[in-house]
């Protein structure tokens, strides 16, 4: 295809936008695809670190506030204490929320305080 610059195609559509004929409007059409290809892209805002961070900070705060749960059930009842670890106990959280089955009965998880 002829390469165009951008005031040749503003141009040339000014010239077809008063025709109705067929060729016309599908000429028009290709020359505003054209147009967009041609014009120069809007550079995007530099906020990816920021969003990085932020997400970083939300997945911290959560697993802070689930590790805070799992060492308050671990406290509350000591018979877990002496049968799982605390990383056992966790792993078993997560197990519970996705459905499985797990060692440690339900009750245990309900309300710890």
């Amino acid at each position: 295809m002829i390469s165009i610059d951008l005031d040749k195609i503003n141009s040339l559509l000014d010239e077809l936008k008063g025709l109705k004929i067929k060729e016309a409007v599908s000429l028009r059409k290709r020359l505003n695809k054209e147009k967009e290809k041609i014009a120069v892209p809007e550079p995007k805002p530099e906020s990816v670190a920021s969003d990085l961070f932020d997400a970083n900070r939300r997945r911290s705060n959560f697993m802070k506030g689930v590790w805070r749960y799992v060492k308050l059930v671990r406290d509350t009842y000591p018979e877990l204490r002496e049968q799982f670890t605390s990383r056992q106990m966790f792993s078993q959280f997560f197990a519970r929320r996705r459905g499985e089955d797990v060692e440690i009965n339900d009750v245990f998880w309900q309300n710890p305080s």
